[in-house]
């Protein structure tokens, strides 16, 4: 079923919880403001970063424990790890640290890097992260940039097809909301898309066929499914509230989509065979980040403003269980098994 690790950015500690149980198992201490949490590909580590004091930290699964606190003197992002888990990429402010996961040190900082939006080819060949109005690309071999490609607008997010043919990028600004298609091959723009008024996270179906765009501005609030063969805008969702991110289940049946409101949040269920919202889930104020059971039976979301996990049956649509954690809970991920 998997262990879940519950980043506290309120409360200076990590919460892990048994996803069988719905219980909490331990508490790791010591990890200061922590923010966004990953896991390594064999589920042995975790690196937890930290927005506020800079610190990267790696905890050991088995044990539960912190194993090391590695100091940056920057704001700490998003983490990404090589397929074999031996490399981990941070996104901080201005740069991307790159870590040996084996003695977790630094060993080499990446400059450029203006947002915390970077994303690895599935074969770990490349990096792909922000830069101003451009999208920089690391060889991962190297740890150097190799390549520089100009996309329209102000660049949000970067995602990359199951295959790593392709990567998709949402970019906003005045008439340049749109995706850019760009070709892994030549590091080459290959179609844009014009995506709504103001485009930001994207992510691909399992099966690599579809995107789904989120839009979160005042007169779309919307999910647009691309069709990636041509892509081309096939689709498009209105849902509860103001959409945030959006997280397919493992084996690629659905769609959860956050949404903010003033009504309170909720996240949105799309079939995606037939690219429609299925159910509404309300769920508490703030909620922040969802992931899924290994085995799809549950979503664990986050809810920052009330301190605390809910838990939700996929299968019915409904919160089963209501996890006390820390303050302002964020970042959760969970071990693949």
């Amino acid at each position: 079923m998997g262990v879940a690790y519950v980043a506290n950015e309120g409360s200076n500690f990590v919460t892990v919880i048994d996803t069988k149980t719905h219980g909490v198992i331990a508490t790791i201490p010591n990890v200061i403001e922590p923010s966004l949490i990953t896991i390594t590909p064999d589920g042995k580590l975790a690196y937890v970063t930290s927005i506020d004091s800079g610190n990267i930290y790696a905890v050991d699964i088995k044990t539960h424990s912190l194993i090391a606190t590695i100091g940056t003197n920057v704001n700490t992002f998003q983490t990404v790890f090589t397929p074999d888990g031996k490399i981990a990429y941070v996104a901080g402010d201005d740069c991307v640290f790159v870590l040996d996961t084996k003695t977790h040190s630094i060993m080499a900082t990446v400059l450029g890097n203006t947002d915390n939006a970077i994303s690895i080819t599935p074969n770990g060949k490349y990096l792909y992260f922000i830069t101003n109005s451009a999208i920089s690309v690391l060889d991962t071999k190297t740890h150097s940039v190799v390549a520089t490609v100009q996309v329209g607008g102000n660049p949000v997010d970067v995602s990359f097809t199951p295959d790593g043919k392709l990567a998709y990028v949402t970019s906003a600004g005045v008439n340049r909301d749109s995706v850019s298609v760009i070709d892994v091959k030549t590091h080459s723009v290959i179609a844009t898309v014009q995506v709504g008024d103001d485009p930001k996270a994207v992510a691909f179906t399992p099966d690599g066929k579809f995107a789904y765009v989120i839009d979160n501005s005042i007169r779309e609030d919307s999910v647009f499914v691309m069709d990636v063969k041509t892509h081309s805008v096939t689709t498009t969702l209105v849902v509860d509230g103001n959409p945030d991110d959006v997280t397919f289940t493992p084996d690629g049946k659905l769609a959860y989509v956050t949404d903010t409101g003033e009504n309170g949040d909720s996240v949105s269920v799309i079939d995606v065979k037939t690219h429609s919202v299925i159910a509404t889930v309300q769920i508490g104020n703030d909620l922040d980040v969802v992931t899924f059971t290994p085995d799809a039976k549950f979503a664990y979301v986050t809810i920052n403003g009330e301190g605390n996990v809910s838990v939700i049956d996929v299968k019915t649509h409904n919160v089963i269980a209501t996890v006390q954690v820390g303050s302002n809970p964020r970042g959760i991920a969970i071990t693949p098994t």
